[in-house]
């Protein structure tokens, strides 16, 4: 019953969640070339004396647009850590309200994270804010995170109203026998 009502979920919510997993990927995509940029910058510096210049800012950017590719999907997912000791025995209906009162909690965070990170990004660009050796613009990172931030948002409240209907954590692509 439960994977029926997801399965009749609005249209844009099955939006998000595809844009969430595309996100997700370029989110590893930006890792594995991290790692890689990270490994050609050892050996250049162990083999050659000749590392990679700013291998620290790349990482360091990387890194950060990679987090915020991934906090969406990983909130759609029930990927964040949840401490359930003092409602492990509490009514499931109890708990629903609970973990809608927290991604709601998610949601608004979310929403003036994206604001405050959106205002930071402009004036970065505004005072032409570069990285030290590679004279990147940082302002250019924010482009990406701060519709990531917006997706959280989204997500969050998502999660929060699935919470309350009692479907959050219910894989919609399983069949009623699987579950």
């Amino acid at each position: 019953m439960q994977t029926q009502s997801l399965k009749n979920e609005h249209g844009a919510v099955r939006v998000l969640e595809k844009l969430c997993w595309v996100l997700a990927l370029i989110g590893a995509a930006v890792l594995i070339a991290l790692a890689l940029t990270t490994v050609i910058s050892v050996l250049g510096r162990y083999l050659f004396n000749t590392p990679v210049s700013g291998d620290f800012e790349i990482v360091e950017i990387g890194c950060a647009i990679a987090v915020a590719c991934f906090l969406p999907y990983c909130q759609l997912r029930q990927g964040n850590v949840i401490v359930d000791l003092f409602t492990l025995k509490a009514p499931q209906a109890f708990k629903n309200i609970l973990d809608a009162i927290g991604c709601i909690l998610l949601a608004i965070m979310a929403g003036l994270m994206t604001w405050r990170v959106g205002l930071s990004g402009m004036d970065l660009h505004r005072y032409n804010d570069q990285t030290m050796i590679l004279q990147f613009n940082t302002w250019k990172a924010f482009v990406i995170i701060v519709p990531c931030l917006g997706l959280l948002t989204l997500a969050g409240l998502v999660t929060a109203w699935r919470s309350l209907k009692g479907t959050h954590g219910v894989d919609p692509h399983l069949t009623a026998e699987q579950e």
